[in-house]
């Protein structure tokens, strides 16, 4: 437990000592640039905390992707959610070249050293827990907007919230739907596992580095149009992602 709390607080001053550089550099950086370097930083960060994690406590994300599936560089990333560190998983997975995007509950942008910051300065879309429906709508539709001329990942948790049990829960088609009908692209479906288990602070000083972190790439979908394909699409991924999960508890 104190090895996993040393990490805590070498982690925290490298994310608050990378903040201070990104947030100086942020205000001399051209308004076209500035959304660049949040993305990379968000890399570079992601890496250093891994390396971290990787040297004191042997932890590592291992990626599976046992259909050789290539992930597009434009498209919509949707996966089941059971961990505030499942963010950092698809920014290494996804990588700088598809600069990912996410639609993450409001409540993120403050508190979080470095993440905070390049959530609400990076393009990302930050949504009230119990905000508007049309309110939220609005800022997702923004999100797209700029995806779509940037080229890049959305990437959403259809579930709205983390699983603290790891089950997997219902998968809510209105975000999905409002991307897709800013610009119709290809889906690719993610599975994480292993984030339930040290999802709370407690968790992480006792088990982190103990449980296995688990990232599956697990099907492309072609570009669905319309209502009617949307809703196959994430019926089939809920079912894709559940027997992935059920598959990995087993291994």
């Amino acid at each position: 437990m104190f090895v996993n709390a040393a990490i805590v607080f070498l982690v925290l001053s490298m994310l608050f000592g990378l903040e201070f550089v990104l947030v100086v550099k942020y205000f001399f950086t051209p308004k076209r640039s500035r959304d660049h370097l949040c993305a990379t930083y968000e890399q570079f960060g992601t890496k250093i905390i891994f390396k971290l994690f990787r040297v004191f406590r042997g932890f590592r994300i291992t990626v599976l992707n046992p259909k050789k599936l290539n992930i597009p560089n434009h498209c919509l990333v949707i996966s089941n959610h059971q961990s505030l560190l499942d963010i950092l998983v698809l920014i290494q997975l996804l990588g700088i070249e598809r600069k990912p995007r996410f639609v993450a509950k409001k409540e993120l942008q403050y508190g979080v050293p470095l993440v905070s910051f390049t959530l609400r300065k990076g393009g990302h879309c930050l949504i009230r827990r119990h905000g508007a429906p049309l309110e939220t709508m609005r800022a997702v539709s923004k999100m797209a907007q700029v995806c779509m001329q940037e080229r890049t990942c959305p990437v959403i948790f259809p579930e709205g919230t983390r699983s603290r049990n790891g089950e997997l829960g219902v998968f809510h088609s209105a975000g999905v739907r409002k991307i897709l009908d800013v610009e119709p692209i290809p889906v690719a479906a993610i599975a994480i596992e292993g984030g339930w288990r040290v999802a709370t602070v407690r968790d992480f000083l006792r088990r982190f580095g103990k449980e296995p972190y688990v990232a599956e790439i697990v099907k492309i979908y072609d570009t669905p149009r319309g209502k009617h394909e949307i809703e196959k699409v994430l019926a089939d991924a809920h079912v894709q992602i559940a027997a992935r999960i059920d598959a990995l508890r087993r291994r």
